[in-house]
């Protein structure tokens, strides 16, 4: 049988406190050593804890000692200290296991002679170690310290560390030490990796290490990026470096066989952390509405707010019955069809004709007319530079979120709208019969509308997308498409509601005609956002 030992090398308070980011650090390596105690492979798990401890007398260290001498300094002057005599780590090793043994030391360092190690090590069983793996984590020195009496003193061949779960005060020394310090082929692994070899990829580990202590207050804030596309990324940046977050690292959960294999991540050790973009493993806010496909998808929000939105039709029949209506009420027929995939914004998927499609529509697509006589916006003609007429549409932002009242503990549903308006322009000037997406699709935000800007004025924009963007949220809200409670759970044997705080950055889209009246062609649930911190240009698609 396949054996294996997880050494854990002084992940004791009093060397802990003195690494940066020590919560994550303990965190991580509690995920490793739950995944050593849980392991549901047929490998035998052991699990030796080192530590330093000294008696409270200190008289085991000589004063000269470069490192330690200044403890027995102290205590001859009964000066009241207490470190390194707790015989407490930051995991606790598990009770009555006799598969899990702490190893204390009155050295710095862990020494070749020290025998309760060889012991704990497995040093008398030479004929056994070609079927042992170690796998060693912990304080930086320790760790390799700790791989130089397996390699050395012991002669195993199968010593790897976690990447993540080693530290050092001095971080560049930490990573001399994994790139350059081993010297007895020792292999690098990711905490992945070793989740993954203990059959534990799909188990939740507890949200919470059990050695923690602190009240929730003080815990270390976390925030993961599972790359579900949205802003999570964008929003990183400034919690990591303004609001005291610390990057949670991510682990494969399933592939998604419907969607080529489209692969699903969540958080190492599939924990529920602060924030995080997949909204099964945040602990608090979510990165996205519940609900939120209302908005987001065209067919869906065309049946929220119809008469919002250009003349928009789901099958050819009711498109032709509009189109003979028109022809036979004007003379004339709208000659601009836009045929949509109902799940695809900004521009794609998007085909522009003159006639009705010969073929039935598929159960994701959906037709819509042109808006007669558009408003159009005057600027330079790429070929001559000449002004001319573009067609264009106007782009609002709104923060949509459900928020409890820090005072009263009410939970309602709010609504911020961004003060600057984008206009998003065609690439040619506008013509008619001309059906190419450089004259008829605008996705390209070319100018900034200002609160001073005449259009802004003159068409009394404000007012009327904030009254529109209102309609779309209460009749969302009202129909129970937004949820703001998730469905019950049992909890001690009662149900029990659970309210999701959650929000979204989202786009609209508003085209006007030359009366100004606006119709409202979709919304974008994840819309581009303009970032000055990383020099993005204005000149965007979204």
């Amino acid at each position: 049988m396949k054996k294996l030992t997880l050494v854990v090398c002084d992940v004791q308070p009093d060397v802990v406190k003195k690494i940066p980011n020590s919560k994550q650090f303990v965190d991580l390596v509690d995920v490793a050593v739950r995944a050593a105690r849980n392991s549901r492979t047929t490998t035998a798990v052991d699990i030796v804890h080192t530590m330093i401890r000294f008696p409270e007398s200190y008289d085991c260290i000589p004063v000269s000692h470069p490192k330690l001498g200044i403890l027995r300094k102290l205590q001859m002057k009964n000066s009241p200290i207490n470190w390194f005599t707790s015989p407490d780590l930051s995991i606790p090793a598990a009770e009555e296991d006799p598969k899990e043994i702490v190893v204390s030391r009155t050295t710095y360092l862990p020494h070749a002679n020290d025998t309760k190690l060889l012991e704990a090590l497995n040093y008398e069983n030479q004929e056994a170690l070609e079927d042992r793996d170690f796998i060693v984590i912990g304080y930086g020195p320790t760790v390799q310290a700790a791989c130089h009496i397996l390699g050395d003193v012991i002669g195993t061949p199968n010593v790897a560390i976690l990447k993540e779960c080693v530290q050092d005060e001095n971080m560049e020394r930490c990573k001399a030490f994994l790139d350059h310090g081993l010297m007895f082929k020792e292999e690098v692994v990711s905490l992945v990796d070793f989740i993954e070899s203990m059959d534990l990829l799909q188990e939740r580990f507890y949200d919470l290490p059990s050695s923690q202590k602190e009240k929730a207050q003080t815990l270390q804030k976390y925030v993961c990026d599972c790359d579900r596309g949205g802003h999570i990324s964008l929003y990183m940046f400034y919690l990591l470096r303004d609001h005291g977050y610390v990057k949670w690292p991510r682990q494969p959960w399933f592939q998604d066989l419907t969607r080529n294999g489209k692969q699903y991540w969540c958080p190492v050790g599939r924990r529920s952390i602060d924030l995080c973009d997949e909204p099964k493993f945040g602990s608090s806010t979510r990165f996205f509405l519940s609900g939120r496909e209302w908005l987001d998808e065209k067919d869906k929000l065309h049946e929220l707010v119809p008469e919002l939105m250009p003349p928009t039709f789901h099958s050819l029949d009711e498109a032709q019955k509009y189109s003979d209506t028109i022809l036979d009420s004007t003379g004339s027929r709208p000659f601009i069809w836009f045929l949509k995939k109902v799940n695809q914004n900004g521009g794609r998927a998007v085909e522009v004709r003159h006639d009705l499609p010969p073929q039935a529509l598929e159960s994701d697509e959906q037709l819509q007319a042109h808006v007669p006589r558009p408003l159009l916006f005057p600027k330079p003609s790429l070929s001559d530079g000449k002004e001319r007429p573009h067609k264009c549409h106007v782009k609002t932002y709104q923060w949509i979120g459900c928020t409890r009242d820090p005072v009263t503990d009410a939970i309602s549903w709010q609504l911020y709208m961004h003060d600057l308006y984008y206009l998003a322009t065609a690439d040619k000037p506008f013509d008619p019969n001309d059906l190419t997406d450089q004259v008829q699709i605008t996705t390209m935000r070319t100018h900034r509308l200002y609160n001073n800007h005449p259009w802004r004025i003159q068409w009394g924009l404000e007012e009327k997308i904030r009254e529109r963007i209102e309609t779309v949220l209460r009749r969302a809200i009202e129909g129970g498409k937004l949820q703001c409670n998730l469905p019950s759970t049992e909890e001690n044997g009662t149900t029990k509601g659970k309210y999701a705080l959650q929000f979204e950055v989202n786009s609209s889209d508003w085209m006007l005609n030359e009366d100004g009246n606006m119709f409202l062609i979709e919304c974008n649930g994840i819309p581009v956002l303009y970032v000055p911190e990383i020099k993005q240009s204005l000149i965007t698609r979204g």
